[in-house]
């Protein structure tokens, strides 16, 4: 039977209709089910060989410390430092840093007492516990080894390694007090909290926007060492910038001796936990532009047979200032 012209014309038209409809239906549920994949970056710090970084590192730290008898003290202070980061090898992702804390600023209040440092101007150095935690480093340069992961997996320093030797050579003839103080300003964890920008907050590896990672990650606040495993992410990627944060918390190291501010013994850490909310921010060419460090720990104690509390509120920002061949 042959089909009249009119009737086959609309016939067609229908069908093409249809097949557009059925292309488009198809078209769409792929598009929905298979997104295109998330891209991803590669966060790494790089240190080129006989490149020079200059940072300004802002400490500035309240505590508030309550007695077993309800009693409280309370005290503040802000450190300054200049400190400069030179790179003398790099192969292969390892690198090898040497830091150098140029300069210092120091002020620290409380109860209306103050005592203040500038290293640029002061010549005579003040004779102030507290000040000593941050005496130890001050021109007396080390090196970092920092694997392509921000591992720091070496530190070393003829004049580091020197003093440490005096002060254990000497033990026996300084205060109990005055050696722990200084010996704490130059051992390794004092040496990190300023001179690793890193933190291991920085993988080594590629990562997407939004994506999350676990590392180690340690910080000494008022004197407490405080270490333990957190999450950082790659929260955004913008105008050639990779912004990075870290938001947890972390145990205090329990039985560590510290000095403690108005007490004339050393102090055993019993416990405690510091929340932390950092933010650091790359370059894609792999400059630590920026790390800000903002920390909230509550940390008991014991000296003697008194027990007591700190609630330390601290922040840390590293700024890089310049940079330049040497």
């Amino acid at each position: 039977m042959v089909m009249p012209l009119q009737t086959s014309s609309r016939f067609l038209r229908v069908s093409i209709v249809l097949l557009g409809v059925a292309l488009s239906v198809t078209m769409h549920a792929q598009q929905q089910g298979a997104q295109p994949p998330q891209r991803e970056y590669r966060l790494q710090a790089l240190y080129r060989a006989g490149i020079a970084q200059n940072y300004e590192v802002v400490e500035q730290t309240t505590v508030e410390r309550t007695h077993s008898d309800g009693s409280k003290r309370t005290y503040e202070r802000k450190v300054l430092m200049q400190m400069t980061v030179r790179a003398i090898e790099s192969l292969d992702g390892i690198a090898k840093i040497v830091v150098n804390i140029d300069s210092l600023n120091y002020v620290f209040r409380s109860d209306g007492l103050e005592i203040s440092y500038d290293s640029q101007k002061d010549i005579v150095l003040k004779n102030f516990a507290d000040l000593n935690n941050y005496i130890g480093p001050l021109n007396r340069p080390f090196e970092l080894t920092v694997s392509p992961y921000g591992e720091v997996t070496k530190i070393e320093g003829e004049q580091i390694a020197f003093w440490r030797d005096y002060l254990d050579e000497n033990a026996a003839d300084l205060d109990t007090v005055v050696y722990a103080i200084w010996r704490h300003s130059l051992d390794r964890e004092n040496l990190l909290q300023y001179g690793d920008v890193q933190k291991r907050i920085i993988p080594g590896v590629k990562r997407g926007v939004d994506s999350t990672w676990k590392h180690q990650f340690q910080s000494r606040i008022d004197g407490i060492i405080f270490e333990g495993k957190v999450t950082s992410r790659l929260a955004a990627y913008e105008g050639g910038r990779f912004t990075l944060i870290t938001k947890d918390s972390v145990p205090a190291r329990k039985n560590a001796l510290t000095h403690v501010y108005g007490i004339p013994s050393l102090s055993t850490v019993q416990g405690g936990y510091a929340t932390v909310d950092n933010t650091l921010q790359l370059t894609t060419n792999g400059t630590i532009d920026e790390l800000t460090t903002i920390s909230k720990a509550l940390v008991t104690a014991r000296v003697s047979n008194e027990t007591f509390t700190h609630a330390i509120t601290s922040s840390t920002h590293w700024k890089l200032t310049g940079q330049y061949q040497w």
